[in-house]
């Protein structure tokens, strides 16, 4: 123990630098396991493995690839902008067939 004085004239005894950040480090993870516990049991991942096995592998993988720093990558954004195309590939086919469609067909009366 080290002795510090607490700008006031008073003593006090505290744990030198390491062993006080040592001890935050350790029950900061004691918390962490606690959460994880808690989360795991409401969430009965073990039911949901045996259920829907591909559906939990993949979003174990999105969480991983997540947290591991993955999001602003090269690859993201290129899985990203292939995804954009394959949604406006059938938004751009809706278009044009109702415009198609829409010239074929007498106009509407909207005055009845």
């Amino acid at each position: 123990m080290e002795t510090t004085y607490d700008g006031f004239g008073g003593k006090r005894e505290e744990p030198p630098m390491g062993e006080q950040r040592q001890r935050s480090v350790q029950e900061i993870a004691s918390d962490v396991g606690q959460v994880a516990s808690e989360i795991y049991g409401k969430l009965d991942i073990g039911r949901e493995m045996r259920e829907h096995p591909y559906r939990t592998l993949a979003i174990a993988a999105g969480v991983g690839y997540v947290m591991g720093g993955g999001i602003f990558t090269p690859l993201t954004a290129g899985i990203f902008r292939l995804g954009l195309r394959a949604m406006a590939i059938p938004a751009v086919q809706t278009i044009l067939s109702q415009v198609a469609s829409g010239a074929e067909a007498p106009p509407p009366d909207y005055f009845d």
